[in-house]
């Protein structure tokens, strides 16, 4: 990546007149766009990292076994819970994968159907916390209201139909 930024500053900027201060004002711009979206994922993936190394993926794991729910809903609802807390959505995927892992061999569940029902709950109400939701308000330059009206709405909607749907393979499958 750095020898691609190096080519691009020399090829697109320099090697077509353009100042050194001017091109430096345009990486400002370009990174100051993305750093808190980059900062928010590292931050959630040092989380997941945490609860891996620390083991609480396991006990979590653990304590879930006396639930008395369907395991798709079950991994649905933790992935949810995970993915409004941290915002990232890969991050409660992974996160409730690591969690209901240790679970799936007693489960009496289809695998696929309970990837996809992580799937769906790491849909869940996009909103502060979540680059994507700063992405759709920043690229379509909408208020923070329009954006909770819109985007947040919308993905809230998906994950509570894609869970509908794996609930409804299940009958089938």
């Amino acid at each position: 990546m750095l020898a691609s930024l190096g080519y691009a500053t020399y090829s697109l900027g320099l090697h077509r007149k353009q100042a050194m201060t001017q091109l430096m004002d345009i990486f400002t711009t370009a990174t100051k766009d993305i750093s808190m979206i980059i900062l928010i994922v590292a931050g959630a993936g040092a989380l997941k990292q945490i609860f891996t190394d620390t083991g609480v993926s396991q006990i979590i794991g653990e304590g879930l076994k006396t639930w008395d729910m369907h395991p798709l809903l079950l991994a649905w609802l933790i992935t949810s819970v995970i993915r409004v807390c941290v915002g990232s959505a890969t991050v409660a995927g992974l996160t409730t994968a690591g969690i209901i892992a240790p679970l799936v061999s007693t489960l009496d569940v289809n695998p696929n159907l309970l990837v996809l029902s992580i799937g769906a709950g790491s849909l869940m109400f996009s909103h502060f916390n979540d680059g994507g939701f700063w992405m759709f308000k920043e690229y379509f330059n909408v208020s923070i209201k329009d954006t909770l009206r819109s985007w947040s709405l919308m993905e809230t909607i998906v994950a509570v139909v894609g869970l509908l749907g794996v609930l409804a393979l299940d009958l089938i499958v």
